[in-house]
Parts: structure tokens; sequence; C-alpha cells
């Protein structure tokens, strides 16, 4: 199951920032901390790196992040309106909040009329200037994703050539996309022109997606690997994608969270607004030259 491949691109232009080498694994084991005082694994460095420290109610660093807002439907006919500000913000404990609200009055214009919902999502791109953008590499977050019908949660990477060549050539890299329905389940895929790749993987039974996870992908010249909590999910070589691979690019970063839309559906009487996405860090890391 996968969201309409319009859904994840409408609306978005980029531009390369930087193109990085290859790694030939994921980080594993520990050597030098980080500026931020996590270990970087040995034989990598780290180019990106946000863990949303900051006081409560502040917006996310505008050196990297930029809302996309808009509430076109984003070619899902999704429900909310993405807010240039007020539904992402840190929350003071060193997280990044995404906030699904209901909204009885209407105040903004969505595709289908008063929009009846508001939500976040933040992009490291703004106006004709990518923010960050990196080839290859090994990209991880931490999140706890919110759960209720009609919720999508999702990190992933778009290729910031879009404005040039389009959708789906630019590619398109779901580290983790969550249905709020599917408790136990998460949906990691990768597209690009006639290549729709990837499938769903269940969490342990005594866990959720509103538990925190970590979820990440290793991106080569000949390969992406998923990951959840570090287990190894899906492979995608670019053997077996043959002449559909189109991962040779800088991708940019990408958090969103919907309601509504063909993919997940409607939310229900159930559905609990407001409703949260936290993202605890995300970091970017290359193979050190």
């Amino acid at each position: 199951m996968r969201r309409p491949a319009t859904a994840l691109i409408a609306g978005v232009l980029a531009t390369v920032l930087i193109g990085c080498g290859a790694p030939s694994s994921p980080p594993s084991s520990t050597s030098t901390p980080s500026s931020s005082g996590f270990p970087v694994p040995s034989g990598w460095k780290v180019t990106f790196d946000d863990e949303f420290d900051g006081p409560a109610g502040k917006a996310p660093d505008s050196r990297y992040w930029h809302p996309d807002h808009g509430g076109t439907g984003w070619g899902n006919q999704e429900l909310q309106y993405y807010t240039p500000s007020g539904n992402a913000f840190l929350d003071g404990q060193g997280h990044l909040v995404l906030e699904a609200r209901a909204q009885s009055g209407g105040i903004r214009s969505c595709w289908y009329g008063p929009c009846q919902y508001t939500s976040g999502k933040e992009i490291t791109y703004r106006g004709d200037a990518a923010l960050f953008s990196q080839r290859y590499g090994h990209f991880e977050v931490r999140l706890k994703m919110p759960e209720g019908s009609g919720l999508l949660a999702a990190f992933w990477l778009l290729g910031d050539n879009i404005n040039d060549v389009g959708y789906p050539e630019s590619g398109e890299i779901d580290v983790v996309e969550t249905l709020g329905n599917q408790t136990t389940a998460v949906e990691q895929h990768a597209h690009a022109p006639g290549l729709d790749f990837g499938s769903g993987f269940t969490l342990p039974s005594d866990r959720s997606i509103s538990d925190w996870h970590t979820y990440a992908v290793t991106w080569t010249p000949t390969e992406i690997d998923w990951e959840v909590d570090g287990q190894t999910t899906q492979t995608l070589t670019k053997q077996q994608a043959a002449s559909r691979w189109d991962f040779d690019h800088p991708f940019y970063l990408l958090f969103s969270l919907a309601v509504g839309g063909n993919w997940p559906g409607p939310p229900d009487a159930g559905t609990q607004f407001p409703a949260r996405m936290l993202i605890d860090y995300v970091r970017v890391f290359d193979e050190a030259s």
C-alpha cells in the first residue's frame, strides 16, 4: 500500500546544494563524538544533524527547515492545510512536533472548501535555494508517530532536480510512512519512472508506531537498504531496478503529517485531535574521505 505518486510532490521545487560520495555500510562502531555529543561511527562523517533543542514553541531552525504550506490536496485529496507557522514547533524537550488539528471554523481555504484540518510539513529547501540535499549516505531519524484513522506521517527524501525533470523522474525514497489505523506496521518505498518498490514491515507484537523507533536508509551507488531499529527490512539493488534506477543525484529531506486523502482514507470518530508526530533527531552521514 502506498500513496499515489502525485501526492508526494505537488507544489515542490528544488535546487541542488551538494552531492556526496558513497558510503559502503551503515554506521555501526563508534569513534569520536559529534558536535552535538552523539558518537560518530568510524569511517563516517556527519553532514547534517538536527537534535531539535530549543525553547518550547519555537519554530524549527530556519537555517535548515522551511514550511511547505497550502491546502491543494497534494495530489491525494488530503484534507489538511499545511500552515506556514504554528503547526511545527519545538516542545522544549529536544523534539520537533508536527501537530494536526481539527478546525471548527474553516479559517483557511482548501481544494474542497473551508479547511477541516491544519497540520505541518517541513522540508530542507526554501524558495529557489536548497537548504540541504545529499547524494548517497546514511539517513536516520528517531520518531514517534500518531495513531488514529486518517493520519499519514512520513519522513522521506525527494530528488532535488524535480523542478528541472519533474516527477517521478526526480526519484523518491520513503524512509518511513505510517498509517494511524495500522498501529504495528510501517511502510517503506522507492519511486522512479516505472518503479514502485517497497512493502510494509510489521513491528514486534508488543510495539507500536506510537513508541519511539529509529528509521533509516543506507543509500549507495548500487543499492538502498531500509532499516527499523537497526534491523535491515528490505533492499533495492541497482541491478534489480535496471533502467528504472534513478537514484544517483542529491535528494532533500521532508517531514509531513497528512490528514485524510485517498490513502489512508478519512479520519473517523475515534481519531483524536490534536495528533502529534514527534521527531527526536535527524542525522545524515557520509563516508569520511
